[in-house]
């Protein structure tokens, strides 16, 4: 059995589940039936759109923190067409792009952004040999093959996959002291750094005096506090803005990933 996360950018503008995910989880399974292969288990996860932050950060962490081994593939197709701002034919957009981690966790989306930048220096990155136009819907139209058979070389090693291209060199560093995510509470997942110094935060235009502590918890209910949050993996974790039996997102305004945070 094969486990697959389909991370994309639908549907969280809407408030609610787009018909894009059932589109590509049904050609996924038709992939994986013409190749007389077990149905693949399917579970969707929206970002916010042409995020390619938030993005790259729920692609590691369920990627890293993952012990289901060659059985998983986290397929994400975030592509906001910034590689260029001309016209482009044939709805071309970035090109599909495969790592392994450690752990044989293999991860397959559109190379756009920060979507593989978590991965940077700890696994090689390389281009699948694939189209990169020939539909406005590439992540249902285009690239479900490339998943089915990567799917279908499980087990082996990845350099002997015939699909496999050219390493990617240029990967673009994560900025500092910016947000990742933000968790359905209004948590707001970041990677601020020297915490205990923290005593301000600014996002966009509104400032609010924090705390710190150990934990989230560490601050009577309806506190904002900045401390160690849930999110990380090996020796690298994450922090958390949150303000206790509240949103600490809505507190700032409802920002989004890829803000910056400025801290005193």
């Amino acid at each position: 059995m094969i486990y697959i996360d389909f991370i994309a950018d639908y549907g969280q503008s809407t408030g609610h589940e787009d018909l894009a995910f059932s589109e590509v989880c049904r050609r996924l399974c038709e992939e994986f039936m013409m190749r007389q292969m077990s149905f693949p288990q399917i579970k969707t996860l929206s970002v916010c759109p042409f995020n390619t932050i938030e993005t790259g950060f729920v692609v590691a962490q369920l990627a890293f923190n993952s012990k289901l081994k060659e059985q998983h593939i986290i397929y994400h197709n975030t592509a906001p067409r910034k590689d260029t701002l001309e016209a482009r034919v044939q709805n071309a957009g970035e090109f599909l792009a495969v790592a392994e981690l450690p752990n044989k966790v293999r991860i397959i989306g559109v190379f756009g952004g920060y979507t593989f930048s978590f991965l940077k220096g700890i696994t090689k990155v390389y281009k699948v040999k694939c189209a990169r136009d020939g539909s406005q819907f590439r992540s249902r139209d285009v690239f479900p093959p490339c998943v089915a058979s990567l799917a279908q070389h499980a087990g082996k090693p990845l350099e002997t996959w015939e699909l496999l291209g050219e390493e990617v060199t240029e990967i673009p560093t994560i900025p500092t002291n910016v947000i990742l995510s933000i968790d359905g509470y209004g948590n707001i997942k970041c990677n601020l750094t020297n915490i205990q110094d923290i005593k301000m935060i600014q996002i966009g235009d509104i400032s609010h005096q924090v705390a710190t502590g150990d934990g989230i918890f560490s601050v009577p209910d309806g506190c904002l506090i900045v401390a160690p949050g849930s999110s990380g993996w090996d020796n690298r974790h994450f922090t958390e803005i949150c303000l206790r039996g509240g949103s600490a997102a809505k507190h700032f305004g409802n920002p989004k990933p890829g803000d910056i945070i400025q801290k005193a």
